[in-house]
C-alpha cells in the first residue's frame, strides 16, 4: 500500500486530501471518494490571484511521510558535498 497526496488549487482555495491505494489509478479514485466524503482541507490559495488559478496535482509520498522538516541554514555553514575544493 502506497500513499498519495492530492493537492487542487480552485476558486481561491487550496485543498489538500492524503490517499492510502496499491496503485495510481485506485489513488485517484479514493481521492475522488474523499471530496464526495469531504475528508480534505481547504485553506484560501495564498497566491493572490483568486479566482483565475486551477490545477491539481499528486505524488506518491517516500515511506507514508506528508510533513517536511527544513531547518535553518545560517551563513558559513556547508550544504551538500562540493564539487571543487580550492585551498
Amino acid at each position: 500500500m502506497k500513499q498519495y497526496r492530492f493537492q487542487c488549487y480552485a476558486a481561491g482555495l487550496y485543498f489538500n486530501s492524503v490517499v492510502n491505494a496499491a496503485d495510481d489509478k485506485t489513488a485517484i479514485e479514493g481521492f475522488v471518494q474523499n471530496i464526495n466524503n469531504k475528508q480534505y482541507s481547504v485553506e484560501p490559495d495564498g497566491f493572490g490571484r483568486g479566482k483565475r488559478r486551477y490545477h491539481l496535482t499528486y505524488e506518491e509520498l517516500d515511506n507514508g511521510t506528508t510533513g517536511v522538516n527544513i531547518e535553518e541554514a545560517r551563513v558559513g555553514v556547508q550544504m551538500g558535498t562540493a564539487s571543487v575544493v580550492t585551498g
